[in-house]
This record gives C-alpha cells, sequence and structure tokens, in this order.
C-alpha cells in the first residue's frame, strides 16, 4: 500500500467517511504495522477530546500552525530521502544533522505531518458543529406614511427619490443601499430612481412586484381598491407576480398597465395556474399630458394637481377623502356611477364640492370632515 493511499485512508477515517472495504483495507494496514496503530489511537484520542471554544482569530492560528508543521516535517523527508539515495547522513540547510528515519518510521512521520493538518481542521469543525451560530443582528426598518389631507418626499438612502400621495406609506430597511434595494408600498407613490444596475430595485406592492432599472414612475396600489395602476414615465420597468408564474410584463415609456389587485378581491392565491391567468388579465395605456389641462393626469398630484376625467363618483370620492381628510357618505348609489371630469389647484373642499355639483346637480351637506350625498 503506497504512503499517498495510507494518508488518504487515515483522513478519511478522521472524518468518519470510511466505506466498507476502505475500513478493511485500513484494518490489513494496521495489522502489518505497529506505530500506525499506535498513531491512530493518539489520533481518536485528540478527535474525541471534548472540544474548546476557539475564536475566528484562534482558528486562524491553529490552521496556520498546522501547515506549518506539515511543511517542516515534509522538509525533514526530502533530507532523509537525500541521505538514503547517497548512501549517507545530509545535513539541513540550517546545518543541523537531519534524523535518520527508515522504512515504515519515515512513513509514519509522514502520516503524522498529514494528521496534524486533518486534525486541526477536524478540530475546528467539531467546535463549530457544537456551538451555536452567532446571532443575526435584527434588520432595522423605516416606516414613512402620508396622512390623510397630506403628502410627503422621502430621500432615500441610495440617492432615490419618491413623492408620497395621501393615504400612502412605505417601509424599507435601514441597509436599504447595501443590497437589492427593495421596499413596500400600500398607496401611491412617484419614484424617481437612481440608476444602478447592479442593485435591483424592487417595489413590492398589493401582491405584485415592480423591478425598477433607473427610471421615474408611478405606482397606485391602495389597499381598497379594485386595480392596480402602474404608469412609466421614462426608463425601464417589469411586473413580476410572486411564483413568477409567468413572463414579467414589461412597461414601454409614456405607458400604464392596469392590472386587478387580487389582493383586494380575496384572490391573492399562491396556485401557479392561477397566477398565470392573472398576469393575463392587465391593460395597457398610452400615456400623455392631457390636451385641455397640460398635465399628466397619473402624475399631477406630484404638482398639487388634483384632476380626473371620465371617473365615477365613487372613485373620485375615494381620491377626495385621502385628499383632505373627509369622508363621503351617500343617500342612495344614485351618483356613484356617474362620470365626472375636473381640475382643481389649491382649492378648499368646498370650492370642489360646489364644482361637482354643477357637474351632476346633487345637493350636499359638509358636517366638520363629513360629506352627505343626498
Amino acid at each position: 500500500m503506497t504512503d499517498e493511499r495510507i494518508t488518504i485512508l487515515l483522513s478519511r477515517r478522521i472524518a468518519g467517511e470510511l466505506t466498507p472495504t476502505e475500513a478493511e483495507e485500513l484494518r490489513l494496514a494496521l495489522e502489518k504495522n505497529p506505530d500506525l496503530q499506535t498513531l491512530l489511537s493518539a489520533i481518536d484520542g485528540v478527535k474525541d477530546a471534548a472540544p474548546a471554544p476557539v475564536s475566528g482569530p484562534e482558528e486562524h492560528q491553529m490552521l496556520e500552525g498546522a501547515l506549518r508543521q506539515f511543511k517542516q516535517q515534509a522538509a525533514g523527508l526530502r533530507v532523509v530521502k537525500m541521505a538514503a539515495d547517497q548512501g549517507g547522513p545530509v545535513e539541513t540547510p540550517e546545518q543541523t544533522p537531519a534524523p535518520h528515519f527508515t522504512g515504515w518510521r519515515t512513513r509514519t512521520l509522514r502520516w503524522s505531518a498529514a494528521a496534524v493538518v486533518v486534525l486541526a481542521a477536524v478540530g475546528i469543525y467539531k467546535y463549530k458543529g457544537t456551538s451555536k451560530p452567532p446571532a443575526q443582528s435584527p434588520v432595522s426598518y423605516r416606516e414613512v406614511a402620508a396622512k390623510y389631507g397630506t403628502r410627503s418626499y422621502v430621500d432615500l438612502p441610495d440617492g432615490s427619490r419618491l413623492w408620497l400621495n395621501a393615504g400612502s406609506k412605505v417601509r424599507y430597511a435601514q441597509n436599504f443601499a447595501d443590497g437589492t434595494r427593495e421596499l413596500t408600498l400600500a398607496g401611491e407613490a412617484f419614484f424617481d430612481v437612481k440608476h444602478d444596475p447592479e442593485h435591483p430595485f424592487l417595489i413590492h406592492a398589493a401582491g405584485v412586484d415592480v423591478k425598477v432599472l433607473g427610471t421615474s414612475l408611478n405606482v397606485r396600489a391602495y389597499p381598497g381598491d379594485s386595480t392596480i395602476e402602474t404608469t412609466l414615465i421614462q426608463g425601464r420597468a417589469e411586473i413580476e407576480l410572486p411564483g413568477k408564474a409567468s413572463s414579467p410584463i414589461v412597461l414601454r415609456p409614456n405607458e400604464k398597465v392596469t392590472m386587478r389587485n387580487e389582493s383586494q378581491t380575496g384572490n391573492n392565491t399562491t396556485d401557479p395556474d392561477q397566477r398565470a391567468t392573472a398576469a393575463h388579465n392587465f391593460e395597457r395605456h398610452p400615456v400623455a399630458a392631457d390636451p385641455t389641462y397640460k398635465t399628466i393626469i397619473e402624475t399631477s398630484w406630484v404638482e398639487d394637481k388634483l384632476v380626473f376625467r371620465k371617473e365615477p363618483f365613487r372613485k373620485v370620492a375615494a381620491q377626495l377623502e385621502r385628499w383632505y381628510n373627509i369622508r363621503f357618505h351617500f343617500e342612495n348609489d344614485k351618483y356613484l356611477e356617474e362620470e365626472l371630469t375636473g381640475y382643481f389647484k389649491d382649492q378648499p373642499i368646498k370650492n370642489v364640492m360646489d364644482g361637482l355639483q354643477l357637474s351632476l346637480g346633487f345637493h350636499y351637506e359638509i358636517a366638520g370632515d363629513s360629506i352627505l350625498i343626498k
């Protein structure tokens, strides 16, 4: 049996990976040489000792020391071989006579040197396997909210910017800029994302993920709304459903994608087939500045403009509730689906209601933060 084979069997024996065939092979080798048996007994004694706590620096020193000892022992063996080949003693580079080992004792020294390295690794592995993993530092999050009747502006840690519409909030980790830039949105926000292809920007909103690649876009995903709207102004963005049951929906500049809010309808399923179907239930719409009001309706709120065109009263009422922090009450359903068009900037709620009243002919009463439509 070669020296290399003995070293392999010893290493596998220490690691507990010997096959039955290899175990028999090692047993026969042990029977032929008592020195090898003594060495293996010493190895087992060290391996079975109770492990002591080892710090990171100590672990490094253990490995370095083991390698140094292995190299020193290997250098001695090279000198021994030279002496044997030349028929006499040979001095080391330090002018120290080399010990004259031959036969099995020379091989035992080689196995011992190899075992030093193996035992160092085994000892560290044993310590790590029995010690508790270091406690993970808890992730700290920041949440920014815009209450009803207010809008907010936020500078993100990576240099991106966002504007929050009324009744909206975002949540992101304090180490937001260190890896994948992820945040969760509930409500509506306009994003001006800093281009960084190495660190994707992900927006989680109402069960869908919007992947942004350096762009400006508006995401509208209020929990109470029946639809989710993503409007891309410039750049590139993709909409993905969790589970990636289908290909991402790729948005083009000046385009809006509207899809059903699965979390609102109660169909927020994880079933791949249903998600694949939901992914196809979306509509694309071109986006351009309104010819009358000279503004993009989907993002006009960032400029403090309240704009809607041919929207049913129920949707306008929900928007006004968030914008002015009020509550609407309807005596009946007569006006809920009636369409409204309007443009308001820096107007009190009474002026807005007077304008809508002229359009539909309803009557209303304001009492505190409530408006009754008759």
